[in-house]
């Protein structure tokens, strides 16, 4: 009599964890998309730094203006704190505002993390620094943005921004 009813605890179990599985891999899936699927399209100069990685394929590592900020005032930042940094639309590209250590109110902001702080200036990781691109589509965009481009975001509400495209375009000075 305890044989058969094993047998359907075991396959309820194995049931329950495969959709367990399946439910938080596609909350990570969501997760991931979700500045894609409501974010607000916002355009930022870039430069690439770093084309290729022999173990993860072809890339373009970017730098933008905001990655390296001045140390708010009033404010001590350590690394691994968040900082927010307001957008202002200026000739058709977003420009960075003054940072922040504390969430903005209104309009659209990015919200980072320091990685570092040294020489007076904060070191900040979007999220949105690498972007992987097959190899034909690597080199042509190691040879076109050599003098800077355009990163095309979505950037969610809270800050949290996904990088869509990266295109030539404008003189990625501020």
């Amino acid at each position: 009599m305890t044989r058969p009813l094993n047998r359907t605890l075991m396959k309820a179990g194995l049931v329950t964890a495969v959709l367990v599985q399946l439910l938080v891999l596609g909350g990570l899936a969501g997760y991931s998309q979700y500045p894609l699927w409501v974010g607000e399209e916002v355009r930022v100069a870039t430069l690439p730094v770093d084309p290729r990685d022999w173990f993860r394929g072809q890339y373009v590592r970017l730098d933008y203006p905001f990655s390296r900020l001045p140390i708010p005032d009033m404010e001590l930042p350590r690394g691994g704190d968040p900082v927010f940094v307001p957008l202002h639309r200026e000739d058709g590209l977003w420009r960075p505002g003054r940072a922040r250590l504390r969430e903005p109110d209104d309009g659209p902001y990015l919200r980072g993390r320091i990685t570092a702080v040294r020489g007076g200036r904060m070191h900040v990781r979007y999220g949105i620094e690498a972007w992987f691109a097959p190899p034909e589509e690597a080199r042509r965009l190691e040879a076109e943005l050599r003098d800077g481009g355009v990163a095309r975001l979505r950037v969610a509400p809270g800050g949290r921004a996904a990088l869509e495209a990266v295109e030539r375009g404008a003189d990625p000075a501020p």
